[in-house]
């Protein structure tokens, strides 16, 4: 069974496609509210996408507002048998 960290995994993308260093995240954290561009957002998705090896649809990441809607919207589409953790 695979083991997804969404935080850490989240602390990771942004600094690979944004260059900041994000601490102190919650699953309560407001996405809009770390100052990442949409550019960044994009790409942070596709590497959620690409180390998942899933697709996370536009229409459910449109609902996404918190890590904790993003850990939904992954824990929904990873592979069977992967655990999502805080």
């Amino acid at each position: 069974m695979a083991q997804v960290n969404i935080i850490h995994m989240f602390e990771q993308a942004a600094h690979e496609v944004s260059g900041k260093k994000l601490t102190g995240l919650t699953k309560d954290t407001v996405i809009a509210k770390l100052g990442l561009d949409s550019v960044a957002i994009m790409e942070l998705v596709a590497h959620f996408e690409e180390k998942l090896n899933v697709r996370l649809p536009d229409e459910d990441l449109a609902k996404v507002q918190t890590i904790a809607d993003l850990a939904q919207v992954v824990k929904n589409r990873a592979p069977k048998g992967t655990e999502v953790t805080w």
